[in-house]
């Protein structure tokens, strides 16, 4: 059975790096690090055996501990194939439907998701019957999507949110590269004012909570595309929008200024 840690970091960027692992056999995958010595001593403590370093995506934030990490361990280092000369350390490339990782029944698979950038991967913690989580990087955040001011496009990530994201089942945990919480719920709130369940939500939510997407499709804006309220507010603020996309390109442009 394969574990998740999650270590945050209190950056300025609030930062996530997670390390996937097997207790039987002591492996471990890092995913996007970010404070290398932390990591280091923590896989010591553990008793875990680094095996490779998985990146989301080629931005100095979630590749910030690759060359530390790889000569402490002689780890290799995997990411998208169009990211060959942007990613440091860079040893093997990845693509749509690749597994990295299986132990005991459970994977982990690549899914190929541009928006933030075009070369950024998901990884899907599965196992023959459901999909378990998803490392989203910088697609997916807590009640929010990704930018895409450095190498993205925003039609792009709307198609990749509404055919990759929104086909996973209410169960799969959501694993972000940044812990947004505040700003995004702030904006949600913004956007879609008096949301009862959001407000409910907000007042017994604990620090660092792990979401769900069955959980995001309720607080997010950006799952609730069809909402009265959204589009009574974005009627309100002066935006104009025909259909699904063109309201999740208004809030993608409102919160850019957010």
């Amino acid at each position: 059975m394969m574990e998740v840690l999650p270590i945050f970091t209190n950056s300025p960027l609030r930062n996530y790096t997670y390390l996937i692992y097997s207790n039987r056999t002591g492996e471990v995958y890092c995913v996007d690090p970010y404070n290398a010595p932390l990591l280091l001593d923590l896989m010591k403590k553990m008793g875990l055996k680094l095996k490779g370093i998985l990146n989301t995506h080629e931005h100095g934030d979630h590749t910030e501990g690759n060359l530390e990490l790889k000569e402490a361990t002689n780890c290799l280092v995997y990411g998208h194939t169009k990211a060959k000369n942007t990613i440091p350390g860079l040893d093997t490339t990845l693509k749509e439907g690749d597994i990295c990782f299986s132990t005991e029944g459970e994977s982990i698979e690549v899914w190929d998701t541009p928006g933030h950038t075009f070369s950024h991967l998901s990884f899907v913690h599965k196992n023959p019957n459901t999909i378990l989580g998803i490392f989203s990087g910088d697609t997916l955040f807590n009640v929010g999507v990704g930018n895409c001011f450095r190498g993205g496009d925003p039609n792009t990530l709307y198609e990749t949110i509404k055919n990759r994201y929104a086909t996973l089942p209410d169960s799969c945990l959501l694993y972000p590269g940044h812990d947004y919480w505040e700003n995004n719920l702030a904006f949600s709130n913004h956007v879609e004012p008096n949301h009862d369940f959001r407000d409910r939500f907000q007042k017994t939510r604990t620090e660092h909570f792990q979401s769900t997407l069955g959980l995001e499709r309720q607080l997010s804006p950006f799952f609730r595309l069809g909402s009265g309220g959204i589009k009574e507010r974005l009627t309100e603020l002066g935006e104009s929008f025909t259909d699904d996309r063109s309201i999740f390109l208004r809030l993608r442009k409102l919160r850019d200024r957010w």
